[in-house]
C-alpha cells in the first residue's frame, strides 16, 4: 500500500473573512471550504466555492486598494 505524497510548492494562507462569507453562504465547515479552495475536493460545490473565493478576493482587494488610495489622496 504505497500512499501518495504530494507537496505542495507553496503554503499560502486564505483570507478569514472570504471563508467566513462561503461558510455563511454555503453552511459548511471552514475546513471543508480551505481543502476545497486548495484544490483537495473534487465536485461541484467545491468548484463553485473556489470560483466565489476568487471572486470575494478580489473585490475585497479592490476595496483594500481604493481606501489606501483615498487616504493618500486626503
Amino acid at each position: 500500500m504505497n500512499k501518495g505524497t504530494k507537496k505542495k510548492a507553496e503554503y499560502s494562507q486564505h483570507n478569514v473573512d472570504a471563508i467566513q462569507a462561503l461558510v455563511e453562504k454555503f453552511g459548511l465547515s471552514a475546513y471543508y471550504i480551505r481543502q476545497s479552495v486548495n484544490g483537495n475536493r473534487k465536485g461541484v460545490v467545491p468548484d463553485r466555492i473556489k470560483k466565489e473565493y476568487k471572486i470575494i478576493c478580489k473585490q475585497l482587494e479592490d476595496a483594500k486598494n481604493k481606501t489606501v488610495q483615498n487616504f493618500k489622496n486626503q
